[in-house]
């Protein structure tokens, strides 16, 4: 008697000790997180998402995607820094719209910033009626492969001609009259 009722405490033992882990941690699967570098922001029925400023030498572009989940049109105002002066652009979405920004085949925003890579460019979403929303938007450059393409193909449309860095060195040896020699 004593090893069957042993024998189901250690089974019991066994199979709690083992599920346990999912008891007490939250299955990390249906947690909300942002699947991208970009930021992002829910407005009522607007959600931005994915907005980057994208780099490449004294160039910028401003992309995103801005999605109406409601039933009805919502306008939203961008609003943003260049050159020290105010900017604005008023998008109105119909119902269920998405409007791309740089992403899908569409245009992105060239914006004149010296905002670098590794910083925040910071941009206001105003939906009508509602209040503005800060968004610490990530300067991203060609670096990682993912934006590389992004970015080569903006500066294609723009008619921008991005120079890959040389692996040659392209200083020139001088004469120092003092050693009376090339250096």
């Amino acid at each position: 008697m004593f090893r069957k009722f042993a024998t189901v405490v250690i089974a019991a033992g066994v199979i709690l000790g083992t599920a346990g882990c999912n008891m007490i941690s939250p299955v990390a699967s249906i947690e909300q997180y942002a699947p991208s570098d970009g930021a992002q922001a829910d407005l009522g029925k607007l959600a931005a998402r994915n907005f980057l400023l994208l780099a490449e030498g004294e160039h910028r572009w401003l992309v995103g995607t801005i999605v109406n989940s409601g039933i009805e049109n919502q306008q939203i105002s961008l609003s943003y820094q260049e050159d020290g002066a105010n900017k604005s652009m008023t998008i109105t979405l119909t119902p269920g719209q998405k409007f791309d920004l740089g992403y899908n085949g569409t245009s992105a925003l060239m914006v004149k910033t010296t905002t670098p890579a590794g910083a925040l460019f910071p941009v206001t979403l105003t939906p009508k009626g509602g209040e503005p929303v800060a968004l610490g938007v990530p300067a991203m450059d060609g670096t990682l492969a993912e934006y590389k393409t992004i970015i080569e193909k903006l500066a294609a449309d723009a008619g921008i001609v991005i120079t890959e860095p040389s692996a040659e060195p392209t200083v020139e040896p001088t004469k120092d009259a003092s050693h009376g020699g090339d250096h």
